[in-house]
């Protein structure tokens, strides 16, 4: 057995590297599956090779045959671990059921635990250990629990080797990750061929007279796996968030304290061993106990924080556990007097430097010293001899302090420089926010790119780009943009619009809302997320981060931050905390732009149109004058919708609101070059045309508009399409006004003058402008002339042509005022229309000219028919007919000396209304006159459903007999229209004798004007009927 004691300390020597790496590891990240499982790994291999280095310098058989079928215990679960390991390595692991793939590895690895391990069903039978010149040596013939242990690491090491071969094919070629698959490839076979070689062949062959090495040529490919692992982000290294509250921070320095401190006294536990039994000779099971006690501290001390989260109970159990290993340590040294192992109490007084309290170094220092007075009384004299296992634990002792005095010091130099780091991100964060408090829509652009400066310092990035999505998430727009200078070109710069679908990351973002983080897009999996990785592959981009940027529950944009270098996963997590805080802050500036922007368009934009509204218009238009020339026009057009009112009264208000839309449309249409248009209030327009020549091409561009407007509008709502009617108003630049507000007013004038005079377009004039006025001064005193007695009638015959003696009388409404001004009433009577004040003068007329009518019989004089105009305005009031009813019975006439006269103008609106009404007065028993018959646009189709009994012949009508003898038959149609409805016929406006002669050749049936008398007083009616009365 000359070489027993160097092949065991080989084995225990990879015992204690698998241990150490697994140290590191756990040290590294507790918290990641894949480190606990790589873990679980190298334990698994610690306790193999632990075992094999025991069993090979056993002192007796028995105690091999134990120590072997204990290494059952690792290369038992080993090949099942790697198998797993390598799933989840090559992603292989999602394309199986979770529970299914765990059944299938890890059974085969219980039935070995089961069969072979110490207590095992074959634990005696399988173990036939003999001596060689390397040490103990199972020469066991082939049996069937050796030939399924070979078919155990046999088929889990091909099932590795498969996936690894079928991963290194799907890997795109020239990769890192390419040769990185290609070097753990080989790893792997090296120790598969070689175990084959050294364990597997010569125990088929019976020829096992070396001890099985494969334990060790696996450090070849565990030290690949690892380096591998770490390249590809699955194993990851200490997290040092840049961003986090003290106590967080503080929980996680004392979690690596107390990691630390287990994997010390771990490795404590392996040297104390290798140093008691292998180096010193002592007894194994001593050295067992001891090594055993020492590693239950470790054990004790890494759950600590798992036990308990309090500081000061964990600063209790963490004395605890310190204070028992010293006693043990004192009481297994105290013959010798602790002579070396007091020191000891060093390493505990230098953990206690991370603790945030005193108390527990104090208490250790007070229990230090009390052993040491125990010691001095129960042993004051000791013969101690100093050897070479003396030197040995001082070395042992020594590196132990070293190594904690490292951990301590690289843990305050990461402390102190995660401190800077905070006080750097935090005032990049405060002068970022401090920027920001003052963005608005005009430096929103500016603010940011000054926030991408200030982050590249802390987040080192190659590229960051704002990019903002369309609301239908059809569009992409990148905002800003900021590349480290030396950047690779790219397609992409600030302005630009693509297409959202040629981003491939987009979807994920937009259905996740949540950050997406890529440390290594070679490890992305080219079947899955096979556009994303080609994406950023292509344009050099190493590992990403992309946020969400929320606005209102809804991701309006994304923030990316690229790397050509795979990203440091130690900062990862404070580079997101940080990245987290700019989305916010850019999320919480869009939703105050678009807040400011809402307004703004509230402010200057119609809401339905998105033209500009009245705000807006004078701002520009006022813009548009100071920028003009004295010589040069500017044409300012006011258009209304003249039946928009009818169309919503109609057909309801978002059919209305669709006119009003398509409308505007036809206006921007005939926009020319720096014209704009507005919209000013539900269905008025304004056009501003910058530069015209004179005022025909003004007459031009208004028969244009007039023209867009002379087909009908489609809704697309099912309903016929509608034609739209204008009127125009027209102001020009610096006739009219020499500002927006003058030009604005005067246009609006004009339309509506333009609107009271039945035209399509007026042009404004001063002489309009003193006729608005004189408007407005009568409508202001056509209010109180009802009470001032500033109304009176005037009354004018109507004679017979058969009798030549008045039969009836027109009551006609004058106004009179400063005295003995006389208004004309075509100038007053639309004014009563337009203010409602016709109904109470309406009332007013009709029971004076009954009033006149009685005075008249009072008089001596026959009854006659009196007629009196009725307004529209009066008839769709709501208590016309109750209120006409009550003056009529008050009056005591009787209803068939009434006549109303009305004008085919009132069936222009809701005519089956105003003919329901009509009948209704004829039921009353008044007659009812057309007037103005004639005038404007008849149509024997509407007249012939109302129910008249008597047609008035309009002035212009009578005036063309003795003036174009052509148009004279026009006057014997209308009589014989009226005869066939059954009709009487009063011609109006007859001033001359050949007027008055000629109608009664063509059997007229009364005749009305100057001829015969103009209109009266009542004073001179009376006069005229008397003369009347004398002459017959």
């Amino acid at each position: 057995m000359k070489y027993s004691f160097m092949l065991s300390i080989v084995f225990y020597a990879c015992g204690g590297f698998y241990m150490i790496l697994g140290a590191h590891t756990i040290i590294a990240s507790a918290r990641s599956y894949v480190n606990r499982l790589f873990v679980i790994l190298v334990s698994s291999m610690a306790i193999w090779s632990f075992s094999y280095s025991l069993s090979i310098s056993a002192a007796t058989a028995e105690v091999s045959a134990f120590w072997y079928s204990f290494s059952i215990l690792g290369r038992g679960f080993f090949y099942s671990i790697l198998f797993h390991f390598v799933m989840i390595l090559t992603k292989t692991e999602s394309l199986m059921d979770r529970r299914l793939m765990l059944t299938l590895i890890y059974i085969p690895a219980w039935i070995n635990i089961i069969l072979f391990a110490p207590f095992g069903y074959f634990w005696k039978t399988q173990y036939r250990m003999a001596q060689t010149d390397f040490g103990w040596v199972n020469i066991l013939p082939v049996n069937m629990g050796t030939i399924w242990f070979i078919a155990y690491y046999s088929a889990f090491s091909i099932a590795s080797i498969v996936v690894l071969i079928c991963w290194w094919r799907r890997i795109e070629p020239e990769t890192p990750l390419k040769r990185q698959a290609k070097y753990f490839l080989l790893s792997v076979l090296f120790p598969f061929f070689g175990g084959m070689a050294t364990d597997t062949l010569p125990e088929l062959l019976g020829k096992n007279v070396f001890p099985k090495l494969t334990i060790i040529f696996m450090i070849i490919p565990v030290m690949t796996l690892f380096i591998a692992s770490k390249r590809l982000g699955l194993l990851l290294e200490r997290e040092i968030p840049l961003s986090m509250e003290i106590d967080e921070r503080q929980n996680i320095d004392r979690l690596r304290l107390f990691q630390t401190a287990s994997a010390i006294y771990t490795v404590g536990a392996a040297l104390s061993l290798l140093v008691g039994y292998f180096g010193m000779k002592k007894e194994l099971n001593n050295e067992l106990l001891l090594a055993g006690f020492v590693l239950v501290i470790g054990l004790f001390t890494r759950s600590i924080p798992i036990i308990s989260k309090k500081h000061a109970a964990q600063n209790t159990m963490f004395l605890i556990a310190n204070t028992m290993g010293m006693l043990f340590f004192m009481t297994t040294n105290a013959k010798v007097g602790a002579l070396t192992i007091w020191a000891i109490y060093i390493l505990f007084l230098l953990f206690t430097v991370i603790l945030d309290s005193n108390i527990p170094a104090a208490v250790f220092t007070v229990l230090a010293i009390a052993m040491q007075i125990i010691l001095s009384f129960i042993f004051p004299k000791v013969q101690v001899t100093i050897d070479g296992s003396e030197y040995a634990t001082r070395i042992f002792i020594i590196v132990l302090s070293f190594l904690i005095v490292r951990h301590i010091t690289t843990e305050y130099a990461s402390k102190i420089e995660g401190y800077k780091k905070i006080a750097r991100e935090q005032e990049t964060l405060e002068k970022i926010s401090s920027n920001f408090i003052s963005v608005d829509i005009e430096n929103i652009r500016e603010r940011i790119d000054g926030m991408f400066e200030m982050s590249m310092a802390i987040l080192k990035f190659d590229c960051m780009s704002l990019m903002e999505f369309s609301p239908d998430y059809e569009d992409t727009t990148i905002l800003n943009m900021l590349r480290k200078h030396g950047a690779k070109p790219s397609p992409y710069r600030p302005g630009v619009t693509v297409k959202t679908d040629t981003l491939p990351i987009v979807s994920s973002l937009i259905a996740q809302k949540q950050p997406i983080i890529c440390e290594n897009t070679e490890t992305l999996p080219t079947d899955e997320h096979k556009e994303v990785r080609d994406f950023f592959i292509s344009r050099g981009v190493s590992s990403f981060f992309i946020l969400p940027i929320m606005v209102d529950n809804n991701v309006g944009g994304m923030l990316v931050v690229e790397y050509y270098d795979r990203s440091n996963l130690s900062s990862r997590e404070g580079r997101l905390y940080f990245l987290k805080m700019i989305a916010n802050i850019l999320g919480d500036t869009k939703k105050k732009t678009l807040y400011e922007e809402r307004l703004y368009n509230f402010a200057y934009f119609d809401e339905a149109t998105k033209l500009a509204n009245r705000n807006m218009l004078i701002g520009k238009l006022d813009q548009t004058i100071h920028g003009a020339n004295e010589s040069e026009n500017i044409a300012v057009l006011h258009i209304e919708l003249e039946n928009l009112r009818i169309i919503k009264d109609t057909f309801g208000h978002s059919i209305g609101e669709q006119i009003v839309i398509k409308s505007a449309a036809i206006l921007e249409d005939l926009l020319d070059g720096d014209s704009h248009l507005s919209r000013l209030s539900e269905g008025v327009f304004v056009v501003v045309l910058p530069v015209v020549a004179d005022r025909k091409e003004i007459e031009e561009y208004v028969d244009r508009l007039l023209d867009s407007f002379s087909h009908p509008i489609s809704t697309e709502t099912g309903i016929e399409a509608l034609f739209v009617t204008l009127n125009i108003g027209i102001s020009v630049y610096p006739d009219n006004g020499k500002d927006a507000h003058d030009l604005l007013k005067n246009a609006d004038l004009a339309s509506y003058q333009a609107k009271r005079t039945n035209k399509k377009a007026v042009f404004y004039t001063e002489q309009l402008e003193k006729q608005i006025a004189e408007n407005a001064f009568y409508t202001n005193r056509l209010f109180q002339s009802l009470d001032n007695d500033e109304f009176h009638l005037e009354f004018q015959p109507q004679i017979s042509c058969e009798t030549g003696r008045t039969v009836g009388i027109e009551a006609l409404l004058r106004w009179t005022i400063d005295g003995d001004r006389h208004v004309v009433s075509d100038r007053f009577i639309p004014i009563l229309e337009q203010t409602g004040l016709i109904y109470d003068v309406g009332l007013w007329v009709l029971e004076e000219a009954l009033l006149e009518h009685n005075r008249l019989i009072e008089k001596g004089f026959p009854p006659l028919r009196i007629s009196i105009n009725l307004s529209v305005v009066q008839l769709q009031a709501e208590h016309f007919f109750e209120d006409f009813l009550a003056v009529i019975r008050k009056s005591g006439v009787a209803p068939g000396y009434i006549e109303l006269e009305i004008t085919e103008s009132f069936f222009l609106e809701n005519p089956l209304d105003t003919l329901e009404k009509i009948y209704k007065l004829k039921e009353l028993g008044v007659s009812i006159a057309i007037d103005d018959f004639g005038k404007g646009h008849s149509s024997f189709n509407r007249l012939k459903t109302v129910p008249f009994d008597r047609l008035k012949i309009d002035k212009e009508i009578i005036d063309t007999i003795d003036v174009d003898k052509r148009l004279a038959p026009l006057t014997e149609i209308i009589i014989l229209l009226a005869r066939t409805l059954g009709a009487s016929v009063t011609a109006e406006g007859v001033e001359r004798k050949e007027q008055a002669d000629f109608l009664k050749t063509v059997d007229c049936d009364e005749i009305q004007g100057f001829y015969f008398s103009r209109s009266l007083s009542p004073e001179a009616l009376e006069e005229f009927l008397r003369n009347e009365t004398r002459s017959s």
